[in-house]
């Protein structure tokens, strides 16, 4: 192996594949990266056995050729390293020449042969999807998703593909997120991505504009330029969310986004730590928040809104609303309302394809 490559997008690979490493690993070898020097340039690719990833970086090969370094120590060097072509030198005891201007290294490897195989080019069936709108999805959906060991069927984002309609889907039996966007095709898939695959999802996607996805028996594949990622799905039923959806809600309370989150936020100091309660009571014209403890007193505060009908009163949890308004687009927040002991629906004014559900808490 013996290959040249550009300091700067083989530090972005590294970058990318880095967060796959795990920290603890029962086997070696995966706390390493994977570099393969082939005739169209150098891959980069990480797993832990679950999650995987690989980059592909431009470079100039010489003599094609695999080897595995230690993830984060290569990562380290590799971003201290000046701003000049890096070449890679295999030699034959396994151990790896790494020049970089008047810097060289010698870093000890092990065999790419014995690297575990990566599944990432048998996928079929692949659904273009704008790579911004599925970032935002997924910013929108993930923070519902449960954190229950128990129920490791909520520790993970229900993608599912039906009626050329992507939807997005997170709960952790307290809140329910969706997010939805149309797709350009009649295939059917779906599928429960695990967290650590979210995340990645969420960070390559920052830096992409086109996408795609697949799903093929019990894995998961989302594909940009030069990247895969794949991801084993997590195995039990989603439960069926559609029912959750309310179906009506006659009382619809509409709210500047900025003051409410910043309101939010100063009226919770006081609310219980644990629990964070927060009472909404919307009237004509006005949204009332007010919270209270017996250790720091009581917080009330008034912000101008659009409701008709009798005053209603509600209990949620800040933190849950903070969550869902907080990734929103535009000025303005929809409300809406049944009663003071039905879910209440919260959505942007400007986006009505996302939402989330909130169950209410008794005051």
């Amino acid at each position: 192996m013996e290959v040249q490559v550009a300091r700067e997008p083989f530090l972005r690979a590294l970058q990318l594949v880095q967060n796959i490493v795990e920290s603890r690993q029962t086997l070696p070898i995966l706390a390493n990266v994977l570099i393969e020097a082939r005739e169209d340039g150098l891959r980069i690719a990480a797993t832990d056995l679950e999650v995987g990833a690989r980059v592909a970086v431009p470079a100039t090969v010489a003599r094609p050729g695999g080897i595995t370094l230690a993830a984060r120590k290569l990562l380290e060097l590799v971003r201290e390293l000046p701003a000049q072509p890096i070449q890679l030198v295999l030699g034959e005891s396994g151990w790896i020449q790494l020049v970089c201007g008047t810097a060289s290294f010698r870093l000890v490897g092990l065999p790419a042969e014995e690297y575990p195989p990566l599944d990432m080019d048998g996928a079929d069936g692949w659904v273009a999807v704008d790579g911004a709108r599925l970032r935002a999805m997924l910013t929108r959906t993930s923070y519902a998703m449960s954190q229950d060991e128990s129920r490791p069927f909520l520790n993970g984002l229900y993608l599912v593909l039906r009626k050329r309609e992507l939807r997005v889907v997170g709960t952790d039996g307290h809140r329910l997120a969706l997010a939805r966007a149309e797709v350009d095709t009649d295939d059917e898939m779906a599928g429960i991505v695990p967290r650590k695959a979210v995340q990645e999802m969420g960070r390559v996607l920052g830096a992409s504009e086109g996408a795609a996805l697949a799903v093929r028996e019990n894995q998961f594949f989302l594909r940009t330029p030069g990247f895969v990622l794949a991801s084993k799905l997590i195995e039990g039923q989603f439960p069926n969310y559609e029912q959750v959806l309310p179906k009506a809600h006659p009382r619809r309370l509409t709210v500047e986004r900025e003051p409410l989150i910043a309101s939010l936020r100063r009226v919770s100091v006081v609310a219980d730590d644990r629990t964070r309660p927060i009472r909404l009571t919307a009237g004509p014209g006005s949204l009332r928040l007010s919270a209270s403890s017996q250790e720091l007193g009581e917080a009330e505060e008034i912000l101008t809104a659009e409701f008709a009908g009798d005053e209603l009163a509600i209990g949620f949890n800040a933190r849950y609303l903070l969550d869902a308004i907080g990734p929103m687009e535009g000025e303005r927040v929809i409300v809406e309302l049944k009663d003071g002991l039905s879910p209440g629906v919260f959505r942007s004014a400007v986006d009505d394809a996302d939402l989330c559900v909130i169950m209410p808490m008794r005051m």
